[in-house]
């Protein structure tokens, strides 16, 4: 099969990890792979080294540019794609117009749930919605709001959760240096993590006050913010800043930027702690259970069907109850590590997201894969 996958760039977000996962899995299977980007962040490019999968760097330069399109169009035709898959929403809405007419299956991908568009987005999604056959979402939750947000009937929306390359994950953690323990590296600490961009989706007001919380109940609690800078200034950053010098944290919850060592970073603390307000299929908690981290969340998305205790997730959004899970996750921290890792085994590791893709693909193709969605909506 010949794949021509559409997104954005090749940086260091969630989707982006997945489609080089999933590109690496499905080339190494004999299936021809091509990664089209639409500019020309590809920080991601060195992981796609001798894998064999095509990529072809482009840059967008206005928000609806023809060229482009045109280009786009020439590259499925030339290269003969059996199905063009889009990924976030300039790859999505560029992948349904460089496709009218071609004849060619055309999906896109849902990676989240419960956001908001610009009117302008809303309104490329509603006037190209005949232009795509089929949505994979990343969660049930994102195929609920794919249904609603692109219009389209539930027999073309499928799930096809994330990824993880075990493999990968172990070989780097027996490498590993622990760098959680060198960047604070006080004697006899606890330590939990949040990781993600510092955007109001992840709520880093709520992690500190948990970690406000924790430290007063057991002065040993240290905490390592793990993504962007505070000091790349906005508004919501700044706000961040504010809180966490109003609540004292200064010398017990630092904010260390973002880093390459994230699986490194999560595997030598105690517990990752999730404070989001929605996510797609969250790929932080899926490393966190992978390198044996318990993990303690709010609840979002699908994260009650992947972690395997249901008290790991908040019933509400309180910083007393965030903390007393925190607590819990740390006494009970042997058992979760066997439960959490037995989970990704069985259910999330890359060659099961590529047996589910290759599926989704088969619905459209009409091809004899044989290969049964995992998680897949029917």
């Amino acid at each position: 099969m010949r794949i021509l996958i559409v997104i954005s760039g090749l940086g260091f977000g969630g989707a982006e990890r997945q489609v080089v996962l999933m590109s690496r899995e499905l080339r190494r299977r004999g299936h021809q792979v091509l990664i089209y980007t639409l500019n020309r962040e590809v920080p991601r490019r060195s992981e796609l080294a001798e894998s064999g999968v095509e990529l072809v760097v482009d840059q967008k330069r206005w928000r609806l540019d023809p060229l482009l399109l045109g280009r786009l169009r020439r590259t499925v035709v030339q290269w003969h794609a059996d199905v063009v898959h889009g990924f976030l929403y300039d790859g999505d809405f560029y992948v349904r117009l460089a496709c009218w007419g071609l004849g060619v299956p055309v999906l896109n991908s849902e990676r989240n749930d419960a956001y908001t568009l610009s009117r302008l987005q809303r309104w490329g999604y509603r006037l190209t919605a005949g232009l795509v056959d089929g949505v994979v979402a990343n969660s049930y939750a994102g195929a609920s709001f794919a249904r609603r947000l692109h219009g389209i009937e539930e027999r073309s929306v499928h799930v096809v959760w994330n990824g993880i390359d075990l493999d990968e994950i172990d070989a780097r953690l027996a490498r590993s240096t622990r760098p959680a323990r060198q960047l604070n590296s006080e004697p006899g600490i606890k330590l939990a993590c949040v990781v993600g961009a510092i955007k109001p989706q992840k709520d880093h007001a709520l992690a500190l006050r948990v970690c406000r919380e924790l430290i007063d109940r057991d002065r040993s609690w240290r905490f390592l913010f793990v993504g962007d800078s505070l000091l790349e200034g906005s508004h919501y950053k700044q706000q961040v800043l504010e809180e966490h010098q109003r609540l004292g944290l200064q010398g017990v919850a630092s904010f260390v930027g973002l880093r390459q060592d994230v699986p490194e970073i999560i595997a030598s603390c105690d517990v990752l702690l999730v404070s989001s307000r929605y996510e797609g299929f969250p790929n932080v908690v899926l490393e966190a259970m992978s390198c044996g981290t318990p993990v303690a969340t709010t609840d979002y998305s699908d994260v009650r069907r992947i972690l395997p205790c249901a008290w790991q997730v908040a019933s509400t959004r309180t910083p007393g109850e965030l903390a007393d899970i925190v607590l819990r996750c740390h006494r009970e921290a042997e058992t979760l590590r066997q439960l959490q890792r037995r989970w990704v085994e069985t259910h999330a590791s890359v060659s099961h997201t590529a047996d589910s893709m290759l599926a989704v693909y088969g619905r459209y193709l009409r091809l004899p894969l044989g290969a049964t969605p995992i998680g897949s909506t029917r």
